[in-house]
């Protein structure tokens, strides 16, 4: 090996930004980030197109055990809605008695979280109490505020 590939000195060796800034890693995690989103928001052709009775069928769940359910998410449904609650009130005291944003910050994220939680369980109840599968998020709402069905003037 001659004595020059050993002290090989290039713009590389004392000028690399790329690599200060670990940019290969950047671009991977980056594309790994892509990937995730393109499948998340990408809708699925394997969909099961079934009535709900099909489905209840299917899973061989009784009427018993569907109400029991539905009553256990509505009580989860409550219990986040009192975590989204308890957190604002926690964000908001943060912020005028300590005056730290980034607390309230963090407890209006959690309470972000803790909402997105309720939704999820009251829309589950909400479908299992219409007996219909893929309920919409209109649907919902207008059995939430009951405002009638159709074009408003």
């Amino acid at each position: 090996m001659a004595i020059k590939d050993i002290f090989k000195i290039s713009r590389k060796t004392f000028f690399d930004p790329t690599a200060w800034l670990g940019w290969n890693e950047l671009s991977s995690y980056n594309r790994v980030i892509g990937s995730t989103l393109k499948t998340t928001f990408t809708p699925d052709e394997t969909r099961r197109t079934e009535s709900f009775e099909q489905a209840l069928q299917r899973l061989r769940v009784t009427d018993a055990e569907l109400q029991e359910t539905a009553k256990r998410y509505r009580l989860y449904a409550l219990l986040f809605l009192m975590l989204t609650l308890g957190s604002l009130l926690v964000g908001f005291y943060y912020l005028f008695a300590y005056k730290t944003f980034a607390g309230w910050v963090l407890a209006t994220l959690m309470a972000l979280l803790f909402g997105t939680q309720a939704f999820r369980f009251d829309f589950w109840y909400f479908q299992i109490k219409q007996r219909k599968l893929g309920c919409t998020v209109d649907e919902w709402w207008r059995d939430k505020v009951g405002t009638p069905k159709g074009p408003s003037v």
